[in-house]
């Protein structure tokens, strides 16, 4: 990458799942550093507002696109590239959360999160990617794992989220073996690993359960041990935005956006490294 992004000033950049949530602050510091930015989203009402309100920050464009289908992500690339110019910056950030037990849920509950989470990113890496080696520029993609990547993270072991868990393990190994693809290449790849973050969704949650400590239906999800952590862990979207592009500048490969997540990953690193003591040394 060198110092081609110390500055974002008229760089071309895509992020998907760029209209709620992290792809939305995002979207919004890239705008604020100048680049023109394209957001998709499943809902194009969603995409629209979105559209609309970051569009005070700077040039956006939203285009509705189903990440899971790989003929409409190719689509939608190649318009950018025919209407616009080679993007420069991709943050393949679509996904969603899901809460299933290991034993409890169906396949079509299982496919669907790999689909959304997993496939998408697949998809977006092989349309966007041979382009970009293609024009010869440097060029980057980012892409938006998780703690939940590098481990089980302490304190959420109640909430269910061991399918969502596969799927942003899959998005680091992908991003690992990817990174060895393109030694050779004009185009560099990172890992964004989020802890907690103060998306819409979260805020709604916090919110219900500031008015309703109560709720039945969120209690179920979230005992108020788990929501007192989450709580002391959550960041904002733009606080989240704002490390991720430190870490690009950084020329980071992995890009962790809470202290706490090291506690898990050294967790993880003593048992298996007693594990192997034990049985060979």
């Amino acid at each position: 990458m060198r110092d081609f992004f110390s500055s974002l000033n008229r760089k071309r950049v895509l992020v998907t799942g760029g209209a709620r949530g992290i792809g939305k602050g995002i979207a919004k510091k890239c705008l604020e550093e100048g680049a023109k930015v394209y957001i998709t989203n499943l809902d194009k009402r969603v995409g629209l507002a979105t559209e609309k309100e970051l569009s005070a920050f700077g040039k956006i464009k939203s285009l509705q696109c189903d990440g899971t289908d790989k003929a409409q992500v190719e689509s939608m690339v190649k318009g950018i590239w025919e209407r616009e110019g080679a993007l420069d910056l991709v943050f393949s950030n679509s996904g969603s959360g899901s809460q299933h037990r290991v034993l409890e849920a169906n396949p079509e509950e299982i496919q669907k999160l790999v689909a959304t989470n997993f496939e998408s990113a697949v998809n977006i890496a092989q349309c966007c990617l041979p382009l970009m080696i293609q024009e010869q520029n440097d060029a980057h993609i980012m892409f938006t794992g998780s703690e939940h990547s590098v481990s089980l993270p302490k304190g959420n072991e109640s909430l269910g989220f061991a399918y969502y868990g596969v799927t942003k393990h899959a998005m680091l190994i992908l991003a690992e073996w990817l990174r060895h693809d393109l030694l050779d290449t004009n185009v560099s790849v990172s890992l964004l690993i989020p802890g907690p973050v103060m998306t819409e969704s979260v805020a709604h949650t916090f919110e219900t359960l500031a008015k309703d400590p109560e709720n039945p239906q969120f209690r179920a999800i979230f005992s108020k041990e788990v929501e007192s952590l989450l709580r002391k862990r959550a960041i904002t979207t733009e606080q989240c935005a704002e490390i991720a592009l430190k870490g690009l500048r950084s020329q980071l490969f992995y890009i962790p956006t809470q202290k706490h997540i090291l506690g898990d990953i050294e967790d993880r690193y003593k048992e298996m490294e007693t594990s192997f003591h034990q049985l060979f040394f």
